[in-house]
C-alpha cells in the first residue's frame, strides 16, 4: 500500500483559496468540436477525443486535475448518451502525465481496452474506453515523457509554493485483495465505483478541499486558514469519518457481497509546503512532507493494532484545543480517555516511536454524540 501512496502524496488538490492567493486562475474546460477534417488540436499534450452517434469532441487536459463524464450538465464532458450513467466516470491526475480512468459505480459500467475496469486504470496514449455507446481514445503528445521540462520565463522558473497547516485523512477498505478474488468484475466495478462517489460526497459535505482514489482507499485534505487549528476545525473530519464508515457498511445490502465490508483510518495534522509541483502550463498544486507520509503509516499501523483509527498527536492537540466561543461540552482529558487510547507506536521510515491516539468507530460515534460542537 505505501508504494499506493508514494505516487498520491503529490497529487492532492489545493484550496480555491490557496488558488487565489497565487493567483492562478483556472477555468472550467468544455468539450470542444474538432475540425471539419478531425484534427487533434496538438497544442494540448493530454487530451480525449469522444466519439457517439457520428459526433466528436475533443477534450483538452491541460488544466486541472479532475474531469468527469456522464449524462448530467455538471459533468467536464457531457453525453447524449442514454446509456451514459449520470455521474458516469472521472478522469485524474494523480501526477504530472499520469491519467486514471475511474468508473463510478455506473449502470453499465465501463471497459478500457475491450476490458471491464473494477479498478482505477492509468491510461496510455491510444488507450480506448467505452462508456455506454460512447468511445473515448486517450491521446498523449508529450513526446514520449509524462515529465514535462520546467517553463521558464524571463529565464527564471516560476515556482509557486505557500506554507499551510492542514489536516489529512486516509481511508482504506479492510481485506479488499480476498474481496476481488470472490465477486464477479461487474459488481466489484459497481461496489468500489458507488463507494468512491459517496465517500467524495461525503468529504465534499464537510469541507475537504479535494479527495483522491488510491486503489481501495480513499485521502483527503482540510487546509486551514489558521496555524492552530481548534476543536471547531477538527470535528467535521472526524464527522465525515463516522460518516463514511457508517456507508460502508451498507453496501451489502446493495450489492452481493459475501459481508459487510469495513473499513480503517488515520488523520493527521501539520504544517505541509503546498507547491506547484506540475508543469508550469498546468500548475497543480499538491502538499508535500511529513504530515501527508505519516498519516500513511499511521493507518497502516492500526491493522496490528486491533483498532479502526490512529489519529496523530498533533490532530489530538487541534481536537482539545477549545475555539474562543468555547461550547458547553469540554474535551477534558477524562472523557478523551474513555474514547482514544495513547500508544507510543513504530512507523515504518521513522527512527523514533511517535504517539497516537487509537480508537474503535463505535466509541467514535459514542464521541461525537457526547461532545458535539454547537452548531452555529
Amino acid at each position: 500500500m505505501a508504494q499506493r501512496f508514494s505516487a498520491a502524496v503529490s497529487a492532492l488538490f489545493l484550496s480555491a483559496a490557496l488558488a487565489a492567493e497565487v493567483t492562478v486562475l483556472r477555468e472550467r474546460i468544455f468539450p470542444q468540436p474538432l475540425s471539419r477534417e478531425g484534427a487533434l488540436n496538438l497544442a494540448s499534450k493530454f487530451h480525449l477525443v469522444a466519439s457517439f452517434d457520428d459526433k466528436t469532441h475533443e477534450l483538452a487536459l491541460d488544466s486541472g486535475s479532475s474531469w468527469s463524464i456522464g449524462r448530467s450538465t455538471e459533468n467536464t464532458l457531457v453525453c447524449e448518451d442514454k446509456a451514459v450513467s449520470r455521474r458516469h466516470a472521472v478522469v485524474q491526475q494523480l501526477q504530472p502525465g499520469k491519467f486514471y480512468f475511474i468508473d463510478l459505480g455506473s449502470r453499465n459500467g465501463s471497459s478500457v481496452n475491450g476490458r471491464r475496469i473494477t479498478m482505477p486504470l492509468e491510461l496510455r496514449d491510444g488507450d480506448t474506453v467505452v462508456c455506454g455507446g460512447t468511445h473515448l481514445t486517450f491521446h498523449d503528445r508529450s513526446e514520449g515523457s509524462a515529465a514535462q521540462a520546467p517553463v521558464e520565463t524571463d529565464g527564471a522558473t516560476v515556482i509557486l509554493y505557500s506554507r499551510r497547516v492542514i489536516s489529512v485523512l486516509v481511508v482504506d477498505i479492510r481485506d479488499f485483495t480476498p474481496l476481488t478474488q470472490k465477486l464477479d468484475e461487474a459488481v466489484l466495478a459497481q461496489t468500489i465505483g458507488t463507494w468512491f462517489r459517496q465517500t467524495g460526497t461525503i468529504l465534499r459535505k464537510y469541507g475537504a478541499s479535494g479527495d483522491k482514489y488510491i486503489g481501495d482507499a480513499v485521502m483527503a485534505v482540510w487546509t486551514h486558514a489558521s496555524d492552530s487549528p481548534n476543536t471547531d476545525q477538527i470535528y467535521p473530519i472526524l464527522q465525515a469519518l463516522s460518516e463514511i464508515e457508517a456507508f460502508t457498511r451498507t453496501l451489502h445490502q446493495e450489492f452481493p457481497l459475501p459481508a459487510p465490508l469495513r473499513v480503517g483510518a488515520a488523520i493527521n495534522t501539520g504544517l505541509s509546503i503546498m507547491s506547484n509541483t506540475g508543469p508550469q502550463e498546468n500548475p497543480d498544486f499538491s502538499p508535500l512532507g511529513d504530515t501527508v507520509n505519516a498519516t500513511f503509516r499511521l493507518e497502516t499501523a492500526t491493522k496490528k493494532s486491533g483498532f479502526d483509527i490512529a489519529i496523530g498527536r498533533s490532530t489530538m492537540e487541534c481536537l482539545n484545543r477549545q475555539p474562543s466561543l468555547a461550547h458547553d461540552a469540554k474535551l477534558d482529558a477524562k472523557h478523551v480517555a474513555q474514547h482514544f487510547e495513547k500508544r507510543s507506536v513504530e512507523l515504518k521510515g521513522y527512527d523514533k516511536a511517535v504517539e497516537a491516539w487509537f480508537t474503535s468507530f463505535d466509541k467514535l460515534q459514542n464521541f461525537l454524540q457526547r461532545s458535539r460542537p454547537e452548531q452555529p
